[in-house]
């Protein structure tokens, strides 16, 4: 926690100020609200240094470089957001330090935006992702033949769930859940083509096995990517899987319960074409005690209509779709005060007054 000499205490709103939309910047600014509403990332960004390496190449000199910008830009965004007495406000500043990808005019990808910036902040490597969104997750494999069972341990930031076609959720007779999708996702699965088989090496040959994943490690917030885009090999081009999918019920992983506190929607007919905007609220409850979502259009925020959220859309509503979700830990510990460095506190009212 920053010194009280040197630092405000801030108490967190339910979402309340917007981001302008400067040359389609949907993407990047539903993705700053999600890391915002995150109250210990919000926390510990304050407070955290980037470490460089040992032994780091040029590259990883560059992105240490480029990673301390970072965080420096995500510690003005927060406060301007945070302290700004206007209701809306900017992503300027990052715009102009990112690659010119993202001030290009051309919709970015949210999803490998995330991992864009979760990288450049060292990922799970480095205290802010490993403390605040990362998890442990083993890969595993049995020979069918001598039951060796081959562990691969893997550290996540984000996990990718498959989304069913809408004809495979109509077969099915029930509308998907997060629950069911992260199932699909860890489920075993036989891995028994002749003209696939994997090594054993107990056994010394290919032999048929089966494979399943299984979380050792839980995450304090959960970032869920719904795979809607997925290659066509028909027509060489990606299509957009506008499947209903019910995210307003909590999600279970052993005995740890995850809450749905932000969710990134893309709007749009297909996968080239479209818009994001978000529907969340503080992933901890606020002092009003105000529990509602809210809906974040750029610069507009207005109270959310939750139908979307419950897999039953209206008629108007279904090009609008769930596509990154962030949920918390029910059993993760409460964030300690939010404070803000005085320096920042300036540099708010000097550029409220500016704007």
């Amino acid at each position: 926690t920053l010194p009280q000499q040197t630092s405000k205490a801030v108490t967190h709103r339910q979402p309340s100020v917007g981001l302008q939309n400067t040359n389609n910047t949907c993407y990047m600014n539903s993705f700053m609200q999600a890391l915002f509403l995150t109250d210990a990332f919000v926390w510990r960004i304050y407070d955290f240094t980037l470490k460089l390496k040992a032994k780091a190449s040029k590259i990883d000199e560059e992105d240490f470089e480029f990673g301390k910008k970072v965080v420096e830009l995500l510690q003005k965004q927060f406060a301007k957001m945070a302290l700004t007495k206007h209701q809306h406000t900017d992503i300027w500043d990052i715009l102009q330090a990112f690659p010119a990808d993202y001030r290009s005019g051309e919709q970015q990808d949210v999803t490998e935006t995330i991992r864009f910036v979760f990288d450049k902040l060292g990922g799970s490597d480095q205290d802010l992702l490993r403390e605040v969104f990362a998890g442990q997750l083993q890969e595993k494999i049995q020979c069918r033949e001598c039951g060796k069972i081959k562990v691969r341990e893997e550290t996540f930031t984000d996990l990718v769930l498959p989304v069913p076609t809408a004809e495979q959720a109509k077969e099915s007779g029930i509308v998907p859940t997060m629950q069911k999708l992260l199932e699909e996702r860890l489920k075993c699965e036989e891995m028994d083509d002749p003209n696939n088989l994997v090594t054993c090496e107990n056994c010394q040959k290919k032999t048929f096995a089966v494979k399943w994943s299984e979380i050792t490690r839980p995450p304090p917030h959960l970032c869920l990517c719904l795979n809607r885009f997925t290659f066509n090999m028909q027509t060489y081009d990606f299509t957009k899987e506008k499947t209903p999918v019910k995210i307003d019920e909590g999600l279970w992983i052993g005995g740890y319960e995850y809450e749905l506190y932000h969710t990134i929607i893309h709007t749009g007919k297909d996968a080239s074409s479209g818009h994001y905007y978000a529907m969340g609220r503080r992933s901890e409850p606020t002092v009003s005690g105000d529990c509602a979502f809210y809906t974040m259009d750029d610069s507009q925020i207005k109270e959310a209509d939750v139908s979307l959220l419950a897999g039953n859309p209206p008629e108007k509503l279904l090009d609008d779709n769930a596509y990154v979700l962030f949920l918390r830990c029910k059993q993760a510990p409460p964030t300690p005060e939010f404070r803000i460095p005085l320096s920042l506190v300036e540099y708010v009212k000097k550029q409220d007054k500016k704007q």
